[in-house]
């Protein structure tokens, strides 16, 4: 497959979903890294499986304080046993470019402390989860541009890559 095609079919994958104004991508599993120019056994990157993880994001174009920023769900969850899950995943977002054109703030620099993006924690119980995550209320009303430069990554209770935005094909 071109890389122009799984471009494409990324960008049908985050598609609108029909209900709530939300946008749906589906996360899917993460594959351990295959160091240097040769190929590696196909091996997941965690001994968790998942039968479904949607990321949803608001389908507004402006946010604002207290807004919805990002909603997780996962259904099926399981250990290497197979065993449904209860504990806690970690979401984390990539660095993002922040940007407050009013009150001549500016672009903030890449190490300052009010660009820092903290994990999102997500309580799974049974295997299920859904988690609502919303802007901080000292998000501006005006003026603020938020550039992300990279994907999402969905680790497991131990820390592993568990999902991340992308694609995939029928098993």
């Amino acid at each position: 497959m071109s890389i122009r095609a799984a471009f494409l079919l990324l960008l049908a994958a985050a598609v609108p979903a029909r209900a709530g104004g939300l946008n749906r991508t589906t996360l899917v599993p993460v594959y351990a890294k295959c160091p240097g120019s040769g190929n590696c056994p196909a091996v997941r990157a965690s001994s968790y499986t998942f039968e479904q993880m949607y990321l949803y994001s608001p389908r507004a174009p402006y946010s604002g304080p207290g807004k919805l920023a990002l909603m997780l769900q996962v259904k099926g969850l399981k250990d290497a046993s197979g065993s449904p899950v209860t504990g806690r995943l970690t979401v984390e977002i990539p660095a993002s470019r922040i940007t407050i054109l009013s009150q001549g703030i500016g672009t903030l620099g890449e190490n300052s402390p009010l660009a820092a993006q903290p994990p999102y924690v997500v309580d799974v119980k049974n295997g299920a989860a859904r988690a609502k995550f919303l802007t901080p209320s000292t998000t501006p009303g005006n003026g603020l541009i938020v550039n992300t430069f990279g994907a999402p990554v969905v680790y497991d209770p131990e820390g592993k890559e568990l999902a991340s935005t992308g694609t995939q094909s029928k098993p």
